[in-house]
């Protein structure tokens, strides 16, 4: 497979857009070893994210008063996993999730590799991004709503 699309170049997104991307990896890259596996797939979870940025997330509604405490924690909790987070999707974010990272994942080495490597913290970011109503923020919230 080729190079995974990935939607506008950040010069056609809003400007705040570029510097939201590079504080994915250090917002959702917490856990110990992970940092440094973060690191080699920022460009690549940059890409995931301006590819959703692009298309609006779907146009998915923001659940952040509702999951926002519970995927913070569970984002940050070494004990859980990328399914611990998967259940926090709705079943229309797992479908957005299918047919968009999941497609893209069956052209993209790159996409499919860090997909094996890093699942939880790419759904996190995946997740944060659409609570974040798709960007209208200028970084991720990823402290506890009140």
């Amino acid at each position: 497979g080729g190079p995974p699309d990935c939607g506008d170049k950040y010069d056609k997104l809003p400007d705040f857009f570029a510097e939201y991307g590079a504080s994915i990896s250090d917002s959702v890259c917490t856990q110990p070893g992970y940092k440094q596996q973060c690191k080699v797939f920022d460009e690549a979870i940059q890409c995931w994210f301006r590819s959703m940025a692009t298309d609006h997330c779907g146009d998915l509604d923001s659940q952040y008063e509702k999951r926002n405490k519970a995927l913070v924690k569970t984002c940050a909790d070494p004990k859980t996993d990328h399914l611990d987070v998967w259940k926090m999707f709705s079943s229309a974010e797992q479908d957005y999730w299918r047919n968009t990272f999941k497609m893209q994942a069956k052209e993209s080495k790159l996409f499919d590799t860090m997909n094996k490597l890093v699942p939880k913290q790419i759904l996190c970011t995946t997740l944060h991004v659409i609570d974040d109503e798709c960007v209208k923020h200028a970084n991720l919230r990823t402290r506890p709503a009140r």
